[in-house]
């Protein structure tokens, strides 16, 4: 099995060799004028904590820019993987390769994906009424099994052309009936909870063909999917258990944010023309923030086993541990960052194993003033080694950058300080 490689990388953070059913990562990372995480109100997500309201980054989306980072190893590997609706799309985009005529392969995807559990969007039949978040690889087995079986599904494959076109003919005439500003008819129920909630299903089908199109969703061949888990009801076993928690991330010092006012300038505005050609507001947010996350082997391998051998499992594994900490340490959420380059190394990052995972926030639920990276990363420090007492650490690393040059806090003897 074709795997990713992540050893060449400098950043790799490695606890692969130390014992321990988690392993977890205490991080520490500073950011000036960034907009890293925004709420509705396009201002940066904050949170009430102790003694102060601080800067925060969702676990939502750490996640994103961790699998963002998993996907620069694994895009071109069977580790590869997508969330997306538009898997019907997808699929059909496969089976056209496969020399079938645009519009049979677009009904053909979604009757086979249909037959997995997936219902097909009403509003747009081109994706799944859920996100579908599966192997990259997935549209390629669809299409594949989708082609195979054209001929025996040729009367399903009608019946799911009629309910395709059912549904275009609804969406059309709903449209029509929005624009006029008019009432849904009575019988015709719209809403979460009225009939267009449903999507389209498929007809009946060899419980054959039903198997096989669920083996396309399998989600233990993907150390990512493994990792971060899955809610997708509709597929029978669809359901992966995350073996990872991640922690929104918090600032140890309290909220500092300010409003950034920009105008644009027309290149082409005609002399004598004067003012700006657009103009805004972006707020900005700076501090040090604090995150932990953990991961469970046990679980990992668990969910691994269902779809892999003992010894693929065992390497995927390995893999998938040294993507997580790495990328929960490094990641950056792409939010702004082309004007504000958000980009930067933690200053501290912990990555320890234990049988007893814990998160150190408490240490800082009193506030620290800015700075406070290297204050913030010594009263880490001090937690960890009063901790050790009843949850031990049973290896791991710090990686320590100081701004300043200053020496590397004193953490449980058990930790490798890498002090360059």
């Amino acid at each position: 099995m074709a795997l990713a490689d992540i050893t060449a990388d400098p950043r790799l953070i490695d606890t692969t060799a130390h014992p321990g059913k988690f392993v977890v990562l205490h991080a520490l990372t500073t950011y000036a004028g960034v907009s890293l995480n925004r709420d509705f109100s396009n201002l940066p997500k904050t949170i009430q904590y102790g003694d102060a309201s601080r800067m925060r980054v969702s676990a939502q989306s750490k996640d994103r820019a961790a699998r963002t980072f998993f996907r620069n190893y694994t895009g071109e590997t069977v580790q590869a993987t997508a969330r997306s609706r538009y898997l019907p799309q997808q699929t059909a985009r496969h089976l056209q390769a496969l020399g079938r005529p645009a519009d049979e392969a677009h009904v053909q995807a979604a009757l086979i994906i249909a037959a997995a559990g997936m219902q097909i969007d009403k509003a747009n039949t081109e994706r799944t009424r859920a996100i579908a978040y599966v192997p990259a690889q997935a549209p390629g087995r669809l299409a594949a099994l989708a082609s195979d079986v054209w001929d025996e599904t040729e009367a399903a494959r009608e019946t799911m052309r009629a309910a395709i076109d059912k549904a275009v003919v609804k969406g059309s005439k709903r449209q029509s009936a929005d624009q006029e500003d008019t009432d849904p008819e009575p019988d015709e129920p719209v809403g979460r909870k009225g009939t267009e909630a449903a999507g389209i299903g498929a007809p009946p089908l060899p419980r054959s063909i039903v198997q096989r199109a669920e083996a396309a969703f399998a989600p233990g061949i993907t150390a990512e999917l493994a990792i971060f888990g899955r809610m997708l009801a509709e597929v029978p076993d669809g359901h992966v258990y995350s073996a990872a928690q991640v922690a929104h991330a918090l600032s140890v010092d309290p909220l500092a944010m300010v409003s950034d006012d920009w105008t644009a300038k027309d290149d082409w505005q005609d002399l004598g023309v004067f003012g700006a050609a657009g103009k805004g507001t972006t707020f900005l947010a700076s501090g040090t923030l604090y995150q932990y996350a953990a991961l469970d082997r046990q679980a990992l391998r668990a969910t691994l086993a269902k779809s892999t051998s003992p010894a693929d499992t065992e390497e995927i594994a390995r893999l998938a541990e040294q993507l997580f900490i790495t990328a929960l340490a490094y990641a950056t959420p792409s939010s702004a960052r082309s004007r504000t380059g958000s980009a930067a190394s933690p200053t501290l990052a912990v990555a320890a194993t234990t049988d007893f995972p814990f998160t150190a926030a408490p240490c800082f639920e009193s506030s620290i003033e800015a700075p406070a990276a290297v204050v913030a990363s010594c009263r880490l420090a001090q937690y960890l080694r009063r901790a050790q007492r009843h949850t031990p650490i049973q290896g791991g690393t710090v990686r320590w950058l100081p701004p300043a040059g200053e020496p590397c806090p004193e953490f449980p003897s058990i930790l490798v300080c890498e002090d360059d």
